[in-house]
């Protein structure tokens, strides 16, 4: 499946920030399930932008903006063509408890940040039947297909610094929530599972937004992929960008700036599928990108912001 990802990222102020430092990870990964064919990105207003690998061999970028201004946008547009995932999870013989693992899976053992381990979670685990599975196997699609039991999907109750004990105490969640309460339930029974960030593409309904889901550690298979929020596996449709601990190793963007404004983050995901038979085609590029040409200096910056503010309270007054 090949498919072309707009991901849009608006930041306004609410006065003038003298500075801001951003880093990202919106780069799609190349792995085994998916290629990465073409990226681009651009910053508005315009400023150098800097990559590097993290640990876990995610691609970060990173810049900042010297500047006096209002609003940063961040327009990153991919070209994915993603690989049929022929993974048979359900015939894995693999024994728990997984005995001889590498020491380098032990991050992705603990109960750290947003994953917490707590006793209503250890209750569920034992209502659904997950301390009596004999195989990783059962347990990971135990762990996928029983989760809904226990959470409510629902928009706008959690935040991105929402615990596993926080999700438990509101019943409700999203994507992220899904895969830190699943993370832990696997944690529990000693297998190695981390967080994946990236899109998901359906013909319908359609997800315009970023997406999260798990990967647990079976050792006769790797890392699978599972979607405790659809309670599926990883699909076609699944496009990784960045894999960690949880999601406070991998959010889509954070940084600072210099002032005291109010900050308000605007996100916008666009996802199409193109013609499979262009996949034996060279890799081309992303679509033109709609940013913003901030061609004024930080000067009219300023005055454009203090004008705002003046027609603000004067509409207030009214």
């Amino acid at each position: 499946m090949l498919l072309g990802i707009q991901h849009r990222t608006e930041l306004t102020y609410g006065d003038p920030v003298s500075e801001s430092v951003m880093e990202l990870r919106v780069m799609p990964r190349s792995d085994k399930n998916q290629t990465l064919r073409a990226f681009n990105l651009k910053v508005g207003p315009e400023a150098p932008v800097f990559s590097h690998r993290d640990w876990m061999d995610n691609q970060a970028h990173h810049f900042t903006i010297p500047d006096f201004h209002d609003r940063v946008v961040i327009v990153a547009g991919s070209t994915v063509e993603t690989h049929p995932k022929f993974v048979e999870l359900a015939q894995a013989e693999d024994r728990l408890p997984l005995t001889e693992l590498n020491p380098r899976f032990q991050d992705f053992l603990g109960f750290l940040g947003p994953v917490q381990r707590d006793a209503r979670l250890v209750q569920f685990a034992e209502q659904v039947g997950l301390f009596r599975c004999a195989r990783a196997a059962e347990a990971v699609l135990l762990v996928t297909t029983r989760l809904r039991e226990r959470l409510e999907y629902k928009k706008g109750v959690t935040s991105s610094v929402t615990t596993v004990c926080d999700v438990l105490d509101v019943g409700q969640g999203v994507c992220q929530d899904f895969s830190h309460v699943g993370l832990a339930l696997m944690r529990m029974v000693g297998i190695p599972a981390r967080y994946v960030s990236g899109y998901l593409y359906r013909e319908s309904p359609r997800e315009l937004e970023t997406h999260a889901w798990c990967e647990a550690y079976v050792p006769s298979l790797g890392w699978v992929g599972v979607d405790p929020t659809h309670s599926e596996p990883a699909s076609e449709g699944h496009v990784a960008v960045a894999v960690g601990r949880s999601y406070a190793d991998v959010p889509p963007n954070r940084g600072v700036y210099r002032g005291d404004a109010e900050e308000r983050i605007a996100v916008q995901v666009t996802i199409d599928r193109f013609d499979d038979d262009l996949a034996s085609l060279p890799p081309f590029s992303p679509g033109s990108f709609d940013v913003p040409i901030f061609r004024d200096g930080p000067a009219a910056r300023r005055e454009r912001a203090m004008n705002l503010r003046q027609l603000e309270q004067q509409q207030q007054q009214q």
